[in-house]
């Protein structure tokens, strides 16, 4: 498992974290509908977004979603090939961020391998079969462009950043995805394209910051969409051996359709073999995601410092309960990713998340998550409704110095 954005919430506190409000508020400064008209996308033609460490991975072009769009990121499973079905995809990339897969495109026959670490550019409608080259399935990640109305993702799988809606320009656009790892000292700007773009952290811990501010810490599976430009690093506080690897889907200057050829525009959404997905609103139904953390002797809840806490795999066992289930739920219940455990099939309700057992010589621990209210002894209340069917929850577990 990997280190994700802790809200830092006081165990009693219902308030939003300081550190989340100012992540939006530093990446919405220059994302205003207003101020993206102005800029009218009007990104400099030899625009290239690799510089430095990073390198440019998949890359495309398309026509973008009419109206208003988002950036989605997205973790889901590559079953099997004998499992795998085909699907329609959307436009984004995807990224084998934890083993090899391969995709398989239904009306072309096509193969595309990705070893990990490896990603590749999707365009609009595409069916594919996505499926794992090793002996079980494996996660992988997905940064998608969608319509702001766009129905929801497929069942299993967990939105990890929605996005907020911007103005999509028209006409066929170069979208990239960078790929860089940075260590201690390092920083790398993430240039301004003109357009409204998404940095996803697939590892370690990122200080972002715009023009030499004060950094906000996002963690891996952390995912934050942004305009102009975006300074990272390696977060604060994660000692001399901090590093951060992270992935940035960029939305570059309007390409000319080649002549004689009519501007191209979204095309209509392909008919698709695969079962219609159903919203959570309509099944009721959500999912909690969970992940745990060890953190260096002497550290508590008031000290906890993410970025230099280690994920934890096994040796404990968390107890969910709830009025909404028949018995309550233990980590046997849940499904492993690799990166967090799932509960599915959640009725809407409220849940209490409580230690069953804790890893060898931790004493204290502490749960962060949106809503969250509660404390070790009585355990953490966390909601699962219409508005967040989805609820990631992260414990940080405390040993004496």
């Amino acid at each position: 498992m990997r280190p994700r954005l802790p809200e830092r919430h006081h165990p009693a506190s219902r308030r939003p974290s300081r550190l989340l409000v100012a992540l939006a508020v530093m990446l919405a400064a220059t994302s205003s509908p207003a101020l993206q008209s102005a800029r009218a996308y009007q990104a400099d033609e030899t625009f290239s977004p690799a510089s430095g460490p990073a390198q440019v991975i998949a890359q495309g072009v398309a026509a973008l979603p009419a109206g208003d769009a988002v950036w989605r990121t997205v973790r889901t499973r590559a079953a099997l090939p004998a499992d795998a079905a085909f699907e329609e995809r959307p436009l984004g990339f995807v990224l084998a961020s934890t083993g090899p897969m391969l995709l398989v495109d239904e009306a072309t026959g096509e193969q595309v391998r990705l070893g990990r670490g490896e990603a590749a550019f999707i365009p609009v409608g595409a069916v594919q079969q996505r499926s794992s080259l090793g002996a079980q399935p494996v996660s992988y990640l997905s940064i998608e462009l969608v319509a702001a109305d766009a129905p929801p993702p497929p069942a299993g799988t967990t939105v990890l950043q929605p996005g907020q809606p911007f103005p999509a320009p028209a006409g066929l656009h170069d979208l990239d995805l960078l790929s860089a790892t940075l260590g201690q000292g390092e920083t790398f700007t993430i240039p301004d394209s003109g357009a409204k773009n998404v940095v996803l952290v697939t590892d370690g811990a990122a200080g972002v910051s715009r023009g030499g501010g004060e950094p906000v810490v996002l963690l891996a599976g952390e995912a934050a969409s942004f305009s102009g430009t975006l300074d990272i690093a390696p977060a604060p506080d994660g000692g001399e051996e901090a590093f951060v690897s992270f992935v940035v889907a960029i939305i570059g200057p309007e390409v000319q359709p080649p002549a004689g050829i009519a501007e191209a525009t979204a095309p209509p959404a392909a008919e698709s073999t695969a079962e219609p997905s159903t919203p959570a609103a309509a099944t009721g139904q959500g999912s909690i995601a969970v992940q745990v953390f060890s953190c260096p002797p002497g550290m508590d809840a008031q000290t906890v410092a993410a970025a230099a806490c280690a994920p934890v795999a096994e040796d404990f066992d968390l107890i969910l309960s709830s009025d909404a289930l028949p018995a309550p739920l233990s980590v046997a219940d849940a499904t492993s990713d690799g990166a967090s455990l799932t509960w599915d099939a959640l009725p809407f309700g409220e849940y209490l998340i409580a230690a069953g057992a804790l890893p060898p010589g931790v004493t204290s621990y502490s749960l962060s998550a949106a809503n969250v209210i509660g404390d070790p002894e009585s355990g953490y209340q966390v909601t699962v409704d219409e508005a967040n069917p989805t609820a990631t929850v992260r414990i940080y577990t405390f040993s004496p110095g």
